[in-house]
């Protein structure tokens, strides 16, 4: 009875939260012709997502009928939560999150790939003693609590040979990573690679370490767009449309970069050329031959299965079949292209 009153009123919480950030993301008006998308990123305001704004400045979405109103967000875990709950449309979620989460009973969806490559990285100081991913045994890291790192640790840990209790976890504000590391309030901080700009300028390039999870074996999907299955049902129009717009964006902000973190800017105070650094680095999970050869957000169904079969591996058996983690009904038709 204690566990699901906790529950209960974790669900509370986070319905009282998004309701907040549905407010605070409001903030321009609401057309009310158009239909309304409730969009929740993946985290803080970082280059990836340009896109989501170039289709806001020049009108793609409300031309194709959608009012969509983008909120920032707080991890993958809280994404899948709100989505769940029915609290936003779509959200961006690391994909073995939401995979994890259909097994604990939540009815969400991976309708849309963006990274081609899995990002997940650790950062710290190079003198401490760090050199692989076993070195972490021992240490203190930072990292949010819903954060997609945290969630998919278990996996990783196991994957790499040690126990997943065996570092000590900080819970920090999403926007901390940095300041965490910089101060040395942790001996680690998990961050996408995508976020290397950010902390070379806060910690001198020769003394900043890292590695990246996906070259030690978690070479799996990772950020994806998800919706629960009542809007698949209800919503299907809407849901091709978003994505339409939305990797039309892409595909002009890759080919674009210096104007899409222009137009960025004109929504976030952001640092233009930090942001354009940060943006560059995540073009480079996009240069893979699946999206040369598909178009961007191809979702290829055996690499679904792959980041299926490491979850049921190392996370949390599942008991679903892999054909329910997913939906591609909804890609474009041709699909959108990077030129790299």
């Amino acid at each position: 009875m204690e566990g699901k009153m906790k529950k209960a009123l974790g669900v509370l919480i986070l319905m009282l939260i998004v309701a907040g950030l549905l407010v605070a993301g409001g903030g321009r008006g609401r057309d009310s012709s158009l239909e309304k998308v409730d969009f929740l990123l993946n985290w803080t305001i970082t280059g990836d997502h340009a896109p989501y704004y170039v289709a806001l400045e020049k009108g793609w979405y409300a031309d194709a009928g959608l009012d969509v109103n983008v909120i920032v967000g707080q991890g993958s875990g809280y994404a899948v939560q709100a989505v769940e709950i029915g609290r936003v449309d779509l959200a961006i979620a690391d994909a073995p999150v939401p995979i994890t989460m259909r097994e604990r009973g939540a009815n969400v969806k991976i309708i849309g790939v963006i990274f081609d490559k899995h990002p997940n990285s650790s950062f710290f100081w190079n003198n401490s003693g760090i050199r692989n991913p076993q070195d972490l045994a021992g240490r203190s890291v930072a990292v949010p609590a819903t954060d997609g790192h945290k969630v998919m640790w278990p996996a990783f840990a196991r994957m790499i040979g040690i126990d997943e209790d065996s570092v000590h976890f900080i819970n920090i504000d999403p926007a901390a990573k940095v300041s965490a590391l910089a101060s040395r309030n942790a001996d680690v901080v998990f961050e996408l690679f995508t976020a290397l700009p950010f902390m070379q300028a806060a910690i001198p390039r020769e003394d900043l370490g890292h590695f990246i999870w996906s070259d030690y074996g978690f070479d799996i999907y990772a950020h994806s767009y998800i919706t629960n299955d009542d809007t698949i049902r209800q919503r299907p129009e809407m849901l091709r449309t978003f994505l339409d717009v939305t990797y039309r964006a892409w595909e002009y902000t890759l080919n674009n970069p210096e104007e899409a973190i222009e137009i960025l800017s004109r929504y976030h105070p952001i640092n233009r050329v930090e942001y354009l650094a940060n943006l560059n680095v995540v073009m480079e999970f996009f240069k893979t031959d699946r999206y040369r050869n598909n178009g961007i957000g191809f979702i290829d169904p055996e690499r679904i299965r792959m980041t299926y079969d490491l979850v049921n591996l190392y996370q949390a058996p599942l008991s679903f079949p892999v054909t329910d983690v997913y939906d591609t009904r909804f890609l474009p038709s041709p699909m959108y292209r990077f030129n790299f």
